[in-house]
């Protein structure tokens, strides 16, 4: 069953560290991003979608929000994706239209880039809700690498788990 958003979802400061767990993969080196190619990638943040770009590699979601480390800001993406969606959605917070939109690419042919206005941090959440087996989210970790989530009903489920803790608080 899939979770429905019906009004934003606002993660408490002191909750959000619930989903900045260590991933079970974390790319080190730019190049390794090459192996992802044969899987359905989804990106999180505008510099690992200008590296799935740089090698070649069009997401079938990506969300970005032209900044990176939340204040230098970067230039728009080039236009390779099937369709473009521009959502707004606050920091610490995921809208129901970044939800929407993230649900949107995934029942869509072709691929999307999200342009948000505001910050995309928490865009992985609703995308590995979303995404089918399989799929591959990836984001970065500032000064670390580039966070790599296979999805599946495990990964899922404790993803899930949090945002319900969160609605239910």
């Amino acid at each position: 069953m899939q979770l429905k958003l019906d009004k934003d979802l606002v993660i408490p400061a002191e909750q959000r560290q619930a989903f900045s767990r260590m991933p079970e993969v974390l790319i080190t080196k730019e190049s390794q991003i090459e192996f992802l190619s044969a899987k359905i990638l989804i990106t999180v943040g505008d510099v690992v979608t200008a590296t799935a770009l740089r090698y070649k590699i069009v997401p079938k979601l990506s969300v970005v929000d032209f900044k990176t480390k939340r204040d230098e800001i970067l230039p728009a993406m080039p236009n390779k994706w099937d369709r473009t969606i521009k959502v707004r959605n606050h920091p610490g917070s995921i809208s129901v239209e970044l939800w929407n939109a993230i649900d949107f690419a995934f029942k869509s042919k072709g691929s999307t880039l999200v342009e948000v206005d505001g910050e995309e941090d928490l865009a992985s959440i609703p995308a590995i809700l979303m995404a089918p087996d399989g799929a591959i989210v990836i984001y970065g970790v500032p000064d670390k690498g580039i966070a790599v989530y296979e999805v599946g009903d495990h990964l899922r489920q404790m993803v899930n788990q949090d945002v319900e803790k969160i609605r239910g608080a």
